[in-house]
């Protein structure tokens, strides 16, 4: 059985309101969904996207994507096993560097395809499920102290036991929200705080020493993504729990948080690293560095969400998981069966069907794509 065409979607779903950070507000998902059908017409589904400005720096962007999994990625791909999934994505790697939100679309469709023609669940096509049932935090985008405080109530209610703020970039607003949420929800409900980047050193160690006195669970990425030096100056000057999100893509970034020391947990995102076989690999370096590691999303949609589940649902030991659906952000979706359930805060992954799990609305697939391009000759024709 080998991979026979590829079909690549630029995929656009608004939100139901325009998430707003530090350094972005977004209307709309824009991401690339991957078909990828065999000669016996078996289907794997991938997807990836990107959520802010602040990622192009690593060479993609939707557009980007489209053109280098067309051009390069999926010519690749034709004609190969899919169930040769590792060997694939390192042939990828040698074939043209970087690009890793792109990759991550190959990775997802090849272990969807693998665990297909295998007839198990992805989890177990990678050894095994942890945990099948877990709670999820839950990011709130910047806005009033207000706004922010109600929306918080409503979650707490709703059965989340944690939840992330956005930061703004000005420690005067961003104190003032930290401070109404922890007097609304409580002194023992878990908060983190995430800048995306958005304060310099000193900035950032006068910002979270001042909110320590109200109990911080951990504060994320509060400087630069590139500035690996400057976290660990944060960190050496805090109490806190400081984890990389920005600063950390590929294994080489790992090393440079490891060896300087500059935070407490990695924050793993297949869509940022190139899927889920490379982000198990950054898992399985930042245990033997004795750092924590919680999962984040960058928003996907339904096939994306249901490969971050299968992926943390193999982690041993994973502290948080920063998204439960796309109905939580998006105003709809392109799957009808999205192989998990979400209720009160709590994410149960079902491992009764192959692969991930999904099955994809193509009908609502074409009606918010606004490109689909075709790859079904192998570079090596």
């Amino acid at each position: 059985m080998l991979i026979a065409k590829a079909e690549i979607f630029l995929t656009e779903i608004p939100y139901k309101n325009p998430y707003q950070t530090a350094t972005n507000i977004t209307p709309k998902g824009r991401h690339i969904v991957l078909k990828l059908t065999t000669d016996t017409g078996l289907v794997g589904w991938g997807e990836s996207g990107i959520i802010s400005r602040r990622y192009p720096a690593q060479g993609d962007t939707p557009e980007t994507m489209l053109a280098v999994l067309e051009s390069y990625l999926c010519p690749a791909i034709i004609g190969k096993d899919p169930c040769a999934f590792e060997v694939i994505m390192s042939q990828l790697d040698t074939l043209i560097k970087g690009h890793l939100f792109a990759k991550c679309a190959i990775d997802h469709a090849l272990l969807d395809l693998a665990g297909k023609v295998l007839n198990i669940p992805v989890c177990n096509l990678l050894g095994g499920a942890y945990n099948l049932s877990y709670t999820v935090s839950r990011s709130l985008p910047f806005a009033s102290a207000r706004e922010v405080t109600e929306r918080a109530v409503e979650l707490q209610a709703l059965g989340y036991n944690r939840l992330t703020l956005k930061g703004s970039g000005v420690l005067e607003d961003d104190y003032a929200c930290f401070k109404a949420v922890r007097h609304a929800l409580g002194d023992h409900f878990e908060l983190e705080v995430d800048p995306n980047c958005a304060y310099d050193v000193p900035t950032a160690i006068q910002f979270i020493k001042r909110i320590e006195q109200y109990g911080v669970f951990a504060v994320e990425q509060p400087t630069p993504g590139h500035d690996i030096a400057g976290l660990a100056e944060v960190k050496r000057n805090v109490a806190t729990t400081i984890i990389a999100d920005e600063s950390l893509f590929t294994p080489r970034d790992l090393k440079d948080i490891i060896s300087l020391n500059a935070a407490h947990a990695i924050c793993l995102k297949p869509f940022k690293s190139g899927g889920i076989l490379a982000s198990r690999r950054l898992c399985a370096a930042a245990e033997v560095a004795d750092l924590q590691v919680s999962t984040g999303s960058m928003h996907p949609f339904g096939i994306g969400t249901a490969a971050l589940h299968h992926f943390v649902a193999t982690l041993k030991n994973v502290a948080t998981t920063g998204y439960g659906c796309p109905a939580e952000r998006f105003a709809d979706d392109i799957v009808d069966e999205s192989g998990y359930s979400f209720c009160d805060g709590r994410v149960t992954l079902a491992i009764d069907k192959p692969g991930l799990g999904v099955e994809v609305n193509e009908d609502k697939l074409l009606t918010y794509s606004s490109q689909c391009k075709v790859v079904e000759h192998s570079m090596h024709r």
